[in-house]
């Protein structure tokens, strides 16, 4: 009997592995820039995780990190023609498709990681107002990955002064290359694939990316110093293309919304304990970690004084008064 049992249940266990599993109703394919030790990837694994589970199994999520579906720019535009379902990208590269979205980039919105949090969370409502009608997309969460810190590997800079003369490398958004000129430098605007190598052959002496980066793309080999500038968090969005969005029922709009507001919460937590680790590894492995700058309000008043300007940029000057205002009293309540 009991080998007869044991017969049974091998022969059921062989028909269930030979039947295929029961397919998505959906799937949702979704791209990054970053390798899989980024927090920007665990942050994608847990909305896989969430995503399936609150979808019931109906909506599949493939992630493909490291651009390999295509530069952040490349993605983002495909999902605007709903040729890709979904992407995790840096802010600053979503702002060309999204003028709106660059109220989060605005140099000193916030100075802490728990203000930079309320601040994108009241604004993410409003921006999907604003997001569709721009680029076709809309944002389920933002993850961050910490103050985006100025590296470099020529001396320690402790001040306005010792930044002159520096070649910096920034992304190429208006507002990173508008705030380094307010400090008195003339900076190099330069694609993310060719930092690593221009940092190398001394083509430039710095650059700016949070702590986490430094360690993921060994930054120690080619850089000394770090200087903990807090202008800009490094933020990114989980943008789901509106036509795909749109075209899911209701209550799975619904689950999408809950797992992306519950990965950016587990990312944000995720990127807190990372970026302590790095500091402490950054510093094993030779650079010197300097702080804030000592003169950091003068910083500050010259990045902030550029709001005004950035207005065109972002949306108009109408949604940058709503948006500051919206991001002022989300810090006030925190």
């Amino acid at each position: 009997m009991k080998q007869l049992m044991k017969t049974l249940a091998t022969a059921a266990l062989a028909v269930s592995v030979a039947l295929p599993m029961a397919a998505a109703d959906y799937t949702m394919r979704l791209s990054h820039g970053d390798n899989e030790n980024n927090p920007t990837h665990k942050g994608a694994l847990k909305f896989e995780e969430l995503v399936e589970k609150y979808s019931d199994g109906r909506i599949d999520v493939q992630i493909f990190p490291s651009n390999q579906l295509g530069s952040e720019q490349e993605v983002a535009q495909a999902l605007r023609m709903g040729s890709i379902e979904s992407e995790i990208l840096y802010t600053g590269n979503l702002v060309p498709l999204a003028p709106s979205v660059g109220v989060m980039m605005l140099p000193y919105a916030f100075t802490s990681n728990e203000e930079a949090h309320a601040a994108m969370d009241a604004l993410t409502g409003p921006l999907n107002e604003r997001l569709p009608k721009e680029a076709g997309v809309r944002a389920l969460g933002f993850f961050e990955k910490g103050f985006r810190v100025l590296t470099n590997g020529e001396r320690e800079v402790n001040s306005l002064e010792d930044l002159q003369g520096l070649k910096i490398r920034v992304s190429k958004n208006n507002i990173a290359i508008e705030t380094f000129k307010s400090w008195g430098l003339d900076p190099i605007p330069m694609a993310w694939s060719e930092v690593f190598p221009a940092l190398q052959q001394g083509v430039i002496d710095g650059q700016e990316n949070p702590y986490t980066t430094a360690i993921s793309s060994k930054f120690y080999e080619v850089q000394k110093y770090i200087t903990e500038v807090h202008y800009l968090i490094w933020s990114g969005p989980i943008i789901v293309s509106e036509r795909f969005y749109q075209g899911l029922p209701e209550d799975l709009q619904e689950a999408l919304d809950k797992a992306g507001r519950e990965a950016a919460d587990y990312e944000r937590a995720v990127s807190a304990e990372e970026t302590e680790a790095a500091k402490k590894e950054l510093v094993e492995l030779g650079m010197v970690l300097t702080g804030a700058p000592v003169d950091e309000e003068k910083w500050q008043s010259a990045a902030k004084a550029l709001w005004p300007q950035f207005a065109p940029d972002i949306g108009g000057a109408e949604w940058l008064e709503e948006a500051t205002q919206i991001m002022n009293d989300a810090i006030a309540a925190k």
